[in-house]
């Protein structure tokens, strides 16, 4: 029985200090894109307070009686950018608000050669019809911030380094949560969580960074699966995923078309497709996008994403106005549904409480990166020779079959982790053959 239980306690011991080789490389290679990663994921989540401030002379009008047709709104806003595409209409959902009219890239100009959007916004007065202003798409914050959050405004190209951040700062997650979760039992949880106590400095350094990153483990880990679902790489495995078992979001079909009327009566115009969409969708602010051709379909989709239970996608025959497609809430799979509620928490869409949580994990993280930092340094041997924590003597066959699985399934659903799982694993074996050439090196 001891000698199980001495076999037990070893195993646990060789994976501990695996957990901790992995927790430290990540950190230590990882740790600027972390920061960086929170500090954008910051200047993203006080998108409302900033743009009421930059943006509040766009988005805001004083209300008064009577509203202009939309066709009206939309030509006016068609006549400051005529060599543009149109590409989809905001209609003014509140008293106050202005119609936002989408247009696509100017084709007559040379087209970004950093892959960020080319698109611009106008804004009309409801009331009158009359321009309000225009901004290129990428003057508008929350597109700026979010294109600087996730791609640092290199384009869609650069988007893998907040994905590799995402990808090992989970992997940072779990391997500290397995380290610190305590032996002994759910009683001694409360126990292991303080911020003040004896012991030298690297003890109190390590008590902040362990009580930090288990308060906030739960949140955090929402954070970075949502945006991960939504990242370039992993993003398409998810949605892959979500299609093979049957979760993915409604959509209407991509041939669907509008029946040409054999009494030849005119397309809807711009206000009664809104009015049929109106009738027919849930009461919040939508996107109304235009058929293309004769025998395309007017499309509405909400266009407000902070309150999931009024998601919702329509496709209305473009002459008569019913629904050829719709879809909402009631519809949705359950992964559709996560993803619909998840994402809007990630971008701190529910209001301030949401924007709070989010600053305080983005914070949390930037402090989790000081400490792990300060901790290795004060770690450091008289060598000079990087604070690694060294492989136990079984090496990685202390790891166990399952959590090779899940390392494996890790990989699979996110390329980006892989290929850099890949170089780490060449840096392991590097590592052992400088250790058997150099004693000094502690790998």
């Amino acid at each position: 029985m001891t000698s199980v239980s001495h076999t037990s306690t070893t195993a646990r011991a060789a994976l501990h200090r695996i957990f901790w080789r992995l927790h430290f490389w990540a950190g230590l290679i990882t740790a600027p894109l972390v920061i960086v990663a929170a500090l954008t994921g910051l200047l993203y989540v006080v998108t409302p307070q900033v743009e009421a401030l930059r943006h509040g002379h766009l988005d805001h009008v004083a209300p008064t009686a009577g509203l202009q047709p939309l066709e009206a709104q939309v030509a006016a806003a068609q006549a400051t950018e005529a060599s543009r595409p149109l590409r989809f209409v905001v209609p003014a959902h509140r008293p106050g608000d202005t119609t936002q009219v989408h247009f696509g890239a100017d084709p007559a100009v040379v087209a970004r050669t950093d892959g960020l959007p080319a698109g611009r916004i106008v804004y009309v007065n409801p009331h009158t019809a009359e321009v309000v202003g225009a901004l290129d798409e990428m003057q508008r914050y929350r597109h700026w911030a979010r294109k600087l959050h996730a791609s640092l405004l290199q384009g869609e190209g650069w988007r893998w380094l907040i994905e590799l951040a995402a990808s090992w700062l989970l992997v940072m997650l779990l391997t500290g949560l397995a380290m610190w979760w305590p032996r002994s039992g759910l009683r001694a949880l409360g126990a292991s969580l303080r911020l003040r106590g004896p012991g030298p400095e690297r003890l109190q350094w390590r008590r902040w960074h362990t009580t930090g990153g288990v308060l906030m483990s739960t949140v955090l880990a929402v954070i970075l699966v949502t945006g991960l679902t939504w990242s370039a790489h992993t993003g398409e495995r998810f949605r892959a995923a979500q299609q093979a078992l049957g979760q993915s979001a409604l959509r209407p079909p991509a041939d669907l078309s509008s029946a040409l009327p054999a009494d030849g009566r005119a397309p809807l115009t711009w206000q009664a497709a809104w009015d049929a969409a109106r009738s027919q969708a849930p009461d919040i602010a939508m996107m109304l996008t235009p058929p293309r051709g004769p025998e395309g379909v007017w499309r509405a989709e909400n266009f407000d994403r902070s309150q999931p239970t009024r998601r919702f996608v329509l496709a209305l025959d473009a002459y008569r106005g019913h629904a050829l497609f719709a879809a909402g809430w009631d519809d949705m799979p359950l992964m559709a549904r996560a993803t619909a509620v998840g994402i809007p928490f990630h971008r701190g869409e529910f209001g301030l409480w949401n924007q709070a949580v989010l600053i305080l994990v983005a914070l949390g993280c930037v402090g989790a990166v000081v400490s792990g930092l300060r901790m290795a340094w004060l770690r450091r041997p008289a060598s000079g020779w990087l604070p690694i924590p060294t492989m136990p003597a079984s090496g990685w066959r202390a790891v166990p079959v399952g959590l090779w699985l899940l390392m494996a399934a890790l990989a699979w659903a996110q390329p980006v982790f892989a290929w850099s799982l890949l170089v780490y694993g060449m840096a392991e074996g590097l590592m052992v053959l400088l250790r058997r050439r150099s004693p000094r090196v502690t790998a």
